[in-house]
């Protein structure tokens, strides 16, 4: 088994200290939200772009650069030729709620500077409503920012949102309330909750493209060990899911199910070992299913 590396080299962009970042309790059915997985073209900037956010580095498990947020992790994976941005597809964007949004929005504006050509993030802009903006990675993932005053933390996880057309709109809740246990949330329209944010529905005025392969790939669920995703899978296998990759035992084991919505959907075990490694399984060994190297994480600093 080879040694477990820790990645705490981050200096300015992500202070480790006490780690605020971690998964939502499980549900019933024994998930939560887990991680969602990026693909840029520019694997370097896009990390620091996520740790500006208020992420933080997560434990160098596998051949991803971890950034964790409280209720999910982003999980920054190998570079792809090109930024196929998340707008248009059926992932439009995702959501994270800040305590004060003009300080935060000022913030980001002034990272600008870090870099010697092109910015930090692709674009910041405004919100149409009050206490909301939008910010675009430079991998092209829009990313809209909601005050929440109440906070007592920099940044939290709050929701992904999904455009289908209309004809599948109610199919596509229907699939994620049937396999993962999502519950309707009580006066909000098309709206499920799932521990660690909730899932938005809305209808598209054009057919919306197909997540996989672009930047933002898949947004995953999390179980917490090896034996609750083996009995999971096939609860799944019964209640009619397709699978790319069925379940079998791995280091950061998984199964990837397809759906007829345009968007695939991994579910993990383990990954709050990202930031507790007593979350992890026992025998975990470093070599995931990218045959992870020791060490193979960059240090960040300014």
């Amino acid at each position: 088994m080879r040694k477990l590396v820790i990645s705490f080299g981050l200096v300015a962009l992500a202070q480790i200290g006490t780690l605020y970042a971690q998964l939502a309790p499980v549900n019933e059915m024994g998930l939560s939200l887990g991680h969602m997985h990026v693909f840029p073209a520019d694997r370097d900037k896009e990390a620091r772009a996520w740790l500006a956010l208020g992420g933080q580095l997560g434990n160098n498990l596998s051949n991803n650069i971890p950034v964790g947020f409280p209720g999910i992790v982003v999980l920054i994976g190998n570079a792809r030729p090109a930024n196929l941005g998340s707008e248009g597809s059926v992932i439009d964007h995702v959501a994270f709620r800040v305590p004060d949004l003009r300080a935060s929005m000022s913030k980001w504006n002034g990272i600008q500077t870090w870099w010697k050509s092109g910015t930090w993030f692709a674009k910041t802009e405004p919100g149409t409503t009050a206490g909301q903006a939008f910010v675009t990675t430079p991998g092209g993932i829009k990313i809209e920012i909601l005050e929440d005053k109440s906070l007592k933390v920099p940044i939290v996880f709050d929701h992904v949102h999904y455009y289908i057309d209309e004809s599948r709109l109610k199919a596509m809740e229907d699939y994620y309330a049937k396999m993962f246990g999502a519950k309707p949330v009580k006066g909000a329209t098309d709206t499920l909750l799932v521990p660690g944010g909730k899932l938005i529905f809305s209808k598209a005025a054009a057919a919306p493209m197909a997540t996989t392969g672009r930047t933002l790939d898949h947004v995953g669920f999390n179980m917490l060990n090896a034996e609750a995703l083996g009995a999971f899978s096939k609860t799944l296998e019964g209640r009619g899911a397709k699978f790319a990759r069925p379940y079998e035992p791995s280091s950061m084991g998984m199964i990837r199910m397809v759906t007829d919505f345009g968007t695939n959907i991994e579910v993990t075990k383990a990954q709050g070992g990202y930031f507790d490694t007593k979350l992890l399984d026992a025998g975990y060994s470093q070599v995931d299913e990218g045959g992870k190297k020791e060490g193979e994480n960059p240090t960040y600093k300014r």
